[in-house]
């Protein structure tokens, strides 16, 4: 059970991670109320989320 929920949770977070990477890569912009979101902040995200992914995937081969 616990090894299902560490895989699905490495599958969101490549998920997210790729959603940035695609936002980095295409430029897109983002704007919150009037505050532009910076492409640097994808990066950072796509390298935690990116992170994560694998940590969990690691944690499911474990258990």
């Amino acid at each position: 059970m616990q090894q299902t929920a560490l895989y699905t949770s490495a599958v969101i977070f490549t998920l997210v991670s790729l959603a940035h990477w695609v936002r980095f890569l295409l430029g897109a912009e983002v704007i919150i109320g009037s505050t532009p979101i910076s492409l640097g902040l994808s990066v950072v995200a796509g390298l935690v989320s990116a992170t994560l992914a694998v940590w969990m995937v690691m944690a499911a081969r474990k258990s």
